[in-house]
């Protein structure tokens, strides 16, 4: 516990240590220091305790299915076990006891019940209030149950392996043996569980009674005083206090025993007392008044205090009961529902209930949701019939019958039916008293008091209106989050739920409640109060009141008109005081309808065009309300309007995309790239069947229409919304409201798009200002780092869509650029405490700054020493490779040179990376389990058998895949523009590609590799072979051993002359295996290939032309020795047909490299000039020009030369196609040989011409029979045409 940081590091990294090994000792000196409570102080002795909890939850028992133990012996963990419970019921502090309870909860979800059956028993009667122990130590133990109970919960059966006894073989030790210890340990488990139900109700039997009445506990007092002032039940008082404590962990032990024994037969025995205990308790506690004699006020208080949170215990178990035992607790729903109705909405008036905690009064309302939601108390369930009319009298009749077998499946088939029977009938009961509940008679005063006791508004929230509206919208955006739990959300929850069960009934109450309150005029604050709450309910719940009140209605004949007169008073512009605070409110909420905030999914589009333009028109101008709280609730209105429109504008944007690719395939005859992204061409490709030759339907027109009158709005008056929002924005004093409106101003930028560049100027002029404002707070000592870059995050989206849209425009904006850069300077510069949530952000917007011009701007070049940072850290890869190849393409390669060496030595660390998340993913990371898996692949291969398959691993991330291709093709882009001093600036890179694509632990055939896996291998297949059509030379280098793995072997080569090891060189990467892996890779025809899909076709033939290319080039510079290829027919035969192939899709190659010269810079490239570069870099690549023929037949003229001659080769060939070649590789040989003669393009012109020949026969043919059909029914059309139809 020291303060010197010399000592206390070194010690607590030797904690960690002990801690995450569990070393042997570690456990028992920590319980040594907690006993020690008289020689060492409290806080020491607790991080003693803590630190052995947390031992024992980390490393107790190792990963579940392992069937491993930790390092902690057997004897150990038997004396930590004994050491917990006796020192928690010893120790003199309440914090170190606490610690200790939640270990042995630790503990036991390994160990019991197995090793430790009787801790469970052991606190039950350590509990038990005529045990030796002192009241707080009972109430320890009480404590303690719950804990270990919370903790069972997650419990898993772990099969532990056993020690083979000798003699018996490895099979009697099997998976019967494991299934009879699990079930028998299941069994173990369940009775132990059941066994703690009864003494905990009699504890709660004991107890709470004695709390209820007081005056019943008065022979106690005198002992409970102090035990009571002990455990911390206050000062004053008699027994009352310390037999509410004991019923509070009683009934807490209770709740959190019952899901650990739910049955579907039934209850726990003793639970319907126990219920009517909790019902009685649950009455009395409610009212606040303790039975008996009456209390001092004082001590009165006290108990009604300790009441409130009894009383929320009591709820819970009740809610627990509902939940574990459905079926079984159904008999109970009607008094129980009639306990909550009351206690929640009926009996108090709403000041009483919005006294209690808030805790209390969500328990409350929780309890009626569960019920309507609960599916055995549904319609559906309790009125089905059974699937067939068979019942226990059939099968008392079946057994009856003499002589007659029933089979065991019918047997157990009727017998579940019964208990579906019954279970259905215990439903009934429920759903019954539910419906009751939801009646006409019944339903209009539990809507209303649900309206007025949990959605209304209260004066206090009003008041913080007033004083503070800021904080009030951040408490409202709080209820609206999906895991509020308070009381308003709560409570909009179960009316939702009231809506869903009872349907028009409830909706038709609260339509009847909302017309009665507007009937009644603003009148006095809680009407007023009431009625906006009443708007937000059918806000909340407008999918099923939409058949009542339909929107469109609802705003002509109110909402628009209370927006329109109270507008000038909220501007000011009518000489008007400051409004009501009452009118305040009914004008929030008006906006917050007007403009979907809660409608937005199920009404949003229901409004009219004239009445959409009037909100945006109306929410627009609220924007400058004086009242901030009027103004918010309008930002946010205008906001999901806007939304609306991008909505349109995804429809549109798709449908255009479709349709240019379908136009491209017509014209063409193939499906094309429609863009240079993955991404863009998937989309295109999975529209294609639908929107080619396919006019615009309904929806589509619809949507057009609505997208051109819209922006039509928005752009008339977009001066006046960014008046009012940057007016706005300096009226705000918290970061969250800014950041709100900066979501605005991003999300208009974004649908105005080059509309918004007439109004740049008043845009831009505002952003320094915004900079500044957060420069300031963040300097602060008090800054908020979370709000600050919530802040910063908005900026950031603001900027990136203005640049992203205006492009050139926003670029030279000096006010853009005084906020843009600094920005990017600072979300990147990883010294800024927020750079860790803004970078991936700013990575973003800079790559949108570098697409949108044709030359990078100095001030980007300038932030490359914070790209070397964040390549050093190595966890934005993806991002920083991607921009660093825009700077390349863009010509700024020079501004690169000073980090060539931090460049090299991320992208080296990258690919190792990736590489070794490819091979954990195939399960083959380590080198036993390499090696394990090349033995089996031999063994099976001598015996005829197929390659293993890999074990399986992790899967390969779609962040890892993209992040291996971004390395290569920011590698692949280097060596094309600087191909002299690549190869050596990136030879580890390239090393590191070479080791993965030949690794000996990468499952063949391809089918064991993952298609991830294929797609990183393919990226590097691609770069290697730009760098052997460069450089052949270099592929021994790539092949031999890396310095990393020269070390472990010669560590292994000196431990073999010492005579204390076995010799293990590393040769690096087999050539053969490589280039196994290699044909492998460069043969893969992909699905989407096979079906059509534009891109994934172009890339395939891409990837066999560069890797044929590559390899021949290495054959015919003998770099690549022929025999590799020749011992290994079926290598050969891989090799020819790669490269027929390729010579086939000459043609096609030819037509992709017209479709990529021909993209439209604007419609297809979306103006990217990166894009662009990279499209211009490729007009140069070699691997368009080559020559395929010429080159091929070099290469397989150094074959035929190797093999003997062409016979020599074509009876190699005819090796490698096996015993029952399949016809392509009975065609092989005559093209393989047309190719060494230099006549495989004619022979291939030849074959096509062929074909398409036939193909016109048939065309022909099919018409003439048509044609014949047709005549001999009559029906020729001897008219215009005819004729030539004929012919």
């Amino acid at each position: 516990m020291s303060h010197a940081t010399a000592e206390r590091v070194p010690a607590e990294a030797a904690i960690r240590a002990w801690e995450t090994d569990a070393a042997p000792g570690f456990l028992h000196s920590l319980m040594r220091i907690v006993q020690e409570h008289s020689a060492i102080d409290e806080p020491t002795r607790l991080l003693a305790v803590v630190v052995a909890k947390n031992t024992v939850g980390g490393n107790w028992r190792k990963t579940l299915g392992t069937r491993e133990w930790s390092r902690v012996p057997e004897e150990e963990k038997g004396s930590v076990r004994n050491a917990v419970l006796q020192l928690m019921l010893s120790d003199p502090s309440d914090r170190v006891a606490l610690q200790l309870g939640l270990l042995a909860s630790n503990i036991c979800a390994f160990d019991f019940p197995s090793r430790w059956p009787d801790v469970l028993s052991h606190l039950l009667a350590a509990a038990d209030w005529a045990s030796p122990f002192a009241p707080q130590f009972k109430l320890r133990a009480l404590r303690a149950l719950k804990h270990i109970f919370k903790g069972l919960l997650t419990k898993r059966f772990v099969a532990e392996p056993l020690t083979q006894q000798p003699g018996a073989s490895a099979a009697a030790l099997g998976m019967a043996s494991i299934t009879s210890r699990l079930q028998a340990e299941r069994q173990l488990y369940k009775e132990k569980l059941k066994e703690c139900a009864a003494p905990l109700q009699q504890l709660v039997a004991a107890h709470l009674p004695a709390f209820l009445n007081p005056s019943s506990s008065s022979a106690t007092a005198a002992a409970a005083d102090a035990a009571a002032a002990t455990a911390g039940g206050g000062a004053a008082g008699g027994g009352w206090q310390i037999h509410g404590l004991f019923a509070k962990a009683a009934v807490n032990g209770t709740t959190e025993l019952l899901p650990l024994i739910a049955d579907p037969a039934g209850l726990p025995e003793g639970t319907r007392q126990l219920l009517e205990l909790l019902h009685g308790a649950a009455n009395q506690l409610m009212a606040g008044v303790p039975a008996g004699a009456p209390l001092p006020p004082a001590e009165l208080n006290a108990w009604r205090d300790l009441a409130g949170r009894l009383h929320e215990r009591v709820c819970k178990c009740i809610i627990a009961h509902l939940d574990s035992h459905p079926l079984p607790f159904a008999e109970y729903v009607p008094y129980f529902l009639k306990l909550f109705v009351d206690a929640a909405l009926l009996q108090l008036d709403a000041a009483t209930l919005r006294a209690m905690r808030p805790k209390r009064r969500v328990l409350l309302v929780r309890f009626l949701a569960k019920a309507l939601l609960c599916p055995y108390y549904r319609p559906e369930y309790v009125e089905a019939q059974a699937f067939e009319p068979m019942g226990g009298s059939l099968i008392e009749a079946l057994h009856s019958k003499a002589g007659v077998a029933v089979a065991p499946e019918l047997l157990a088939r009727l017998q579940q039916q019964q208990r579906q029977d019954g279970g259905r009938a215990q439903g009934r009961v429920a759903a019954e008293a539910l419906q009751q509940l939801l009646s006409k008679e019944q339903v209009s005063a539990v809507v209303e008091a649900l309206v007025l006791k949990y959605v209304a508004l209260t004066h206090e929230e009003l008041e913080e209106w007033s004083s503070d509206p800021e904080g009030y919208i951040r408490s409202i955006e709080v209820e609206s989050g999906p895991d509020a739990d308070t009381p308003r959300p709560v409570g909009v929850g179960l009316l939702l739920c009231m809506l869903e069960r009872g349907g028009e009934e409830v909706a038709q109450a609260l339509i009847n409640l909302t017309a009665r309150l507007q009937a009644a005029g603003e009148g006095s604050p809680d009407m007023v109060l009431m009625r906006e709450a009443c708007y937000r309910c059918i806000g909340e719940g407008y999918s099923h009141v939409s058949s009542i009140v339909p929107f469109s209605q609802w705003y002509a004949s109110e909402l628009s008109g209370l927006l329109r007169s109270r507008l000038p008073a909220f501007l000011g512009t009518a000489g008007e005081g400051s409004p009501d605070i009452i009118a305040a409110v009914l004008q929030a909420r008006a906006l917050w309808l007007a403009r979907a905030l809660w409608l937005v999914g199920a009404c949003g589009t229901e409004l009219e065009k004239e009445q959409w333009v009037d909100a945006w028109g109306l929410s627009v101008a609220h924007i400058g309300a004086r009242d901030l709280v009027v103004a918010l609730q309008a930002v946010q209105a205008v906001l999901l309007l806007a939304i609306q429109i991008l909505d349109d504008q995804a429809i549109l944007d798709q449908v255009a995309a479709a349709k240019l690719a379908a136009s491209k395939k017509k014209g063409t005859g193939q499906a094309q790239l429609p863009g240079l992204t993955v991404g863009n061409a998937a989309a295109v490709d999975a529209a294609l069947s639908a929107a080619e030759g396919v006019q615009d339907d309904e929806a589509v027109t619809a949507a057009r229409e609505r997208l051109e009158w819209r922006l039509a709005v928005l752009t008339g008056n977009l001066e006046q919304l960014l008046a009012h929002v940057f007016g706005l924005l300096g009226r705000l004093s918290e970061v969250e409201s800014s950041v709100r409106l900066l979501q605005l101003v991003s999300v208009v930028a974004e649908a105005a798009g080059e509309r918004l560049q007439p109004h740049l100027g008043a845009l831009a002029a505002a952003l320094p200002g915004v900079w500044q404002a957060s420069t300031k707070q963040a300097s602060g000592g008090n800054a908020d780092t979370g709000a600050l870059a919530r802040l910063h995050s908005a900026l950031m989206a603001v900027i990136t869509h203005l640049v992203g849209k205006l492009r050139h425009a926003a670029m030279a904006n000096e006010q853009v650029q005084a906020v843009m850069y600094p920005l990017l300077g600072y979300a990147t510069n990883l010294h800024n405490p927020e750079a860790e949530v803004l970078v991936e952000e700013a990575l973003k917007c800079w790559g949108v700054a570098l697409a949108v011009e044709p030359a990078v701007a100095p001030q980007l070049v300038g932030l490359l020493g914070n790209m070397s940072h964040l390549l050093k850290r190595g966890t934005d890869n993806s991002a920083a490779f991607q921009i660093l190849e825009a700077y390349l393409l863009l010509q700024a390669g020079q501004a690169l040179q000073p980090y060539s060496e931090v460049i090299s030595a991320a992208l080296t660390a990258a690919i190792r990376q990736v590489s070794k998340a490819v091979l954990d993913s195939c399960g083959l990371n380590t080198a036993a389990a390499a090696a394990a898996h090349q033995q089996q692949q031999q063994q099976q291969q001598q015996q005829g058998l197929p390659g293993a398959p890999a074990r399986p691993g992790a899967l390969l991330s779609s962040e890892v895949t993209q992040e291996g291709l971004a390395a290569a093709a920011l590698v692949d882009v280097m060596l094309q523009l600087y191909p002299a001093d690549v190869p050596q600036l990136l030879l580890p890179c390239f090393q590191a590609m070479a080791q993965l694509v030949g690794n000996e632990a990468l499952p063949l055939p391809r089918q064991g590799l993952p298609v991830k896996v294929l797609n990183v291998l393919e990226g590097f297949l691609e770069v290697l072979a730009r760098l052997f059509l460069g450089a052949p030379s270099a592929l021994p280098a790539l092949l031999a051993p890396t310095p990393e793995q020269q070390q472990p072997a010669a560590a292994a080569a000196a431990a073999a002359d010492d005579g204390s090891g076995s010799s293990s060189s590393s040769a690096g990467v087999s050539l053969h295996r490589f280039v196994d892996c290699w044909l492998l890779i460069a043969s893969a025809t992909f699905l989407e290939e096979l079906l059509g899909v534009g891109h994934m076709a172009m890339l395939g033939r891409f990837r066999r032309r560069i890797a044929a290319a590559a390899l021949s080039r290495l054959i015919s510079e003998g770099v690549l020795p022929a025999s590799v290829l020749l011992e290994q027919p079926a290598r050969l035969a891989r090799l020819a047909g790669v490269m027929v192939k390729v010579c086939d899709e000459v043609d096609k190659f030819a037509g992709d490299i017209a479709h990529l010269d021909g993209l439209h810079f604007e419609q297809e490239l979306n103006s990217d000039f990166v894009l662009a570069a990279r499209l211009n870099l490729s007009k140069g690549d070699a691997v368009r020009h080559l020559d395929v023929f010429a080159t091929f037949q070099a290469a397989m003229a150094a074959l035929a030369a190797a093999a003997g001659g062409e016979a020599g080769l074509m009876a190699l060939l005819q090796a490698g196609a096996g015993n029952s070649p399949s016809p392509a590789m009975q065609e092989l040989q005559p093209l393989v040989s047309s190719l060494l003669h230099g006549t495989l393009a004619a022979q291939l012109a030849a074959q096509k011409a062929a074909a398409e020949q036939q193909r016109q026969q048939r065309l022909a043919a099919a018409a003439a029979a048509a044609a014949a059909a047709a005549a001999a029914d009559g029906d020729v059309d001897w008219g215009s045409g005819g004729e030539e139809a004929m012919m």
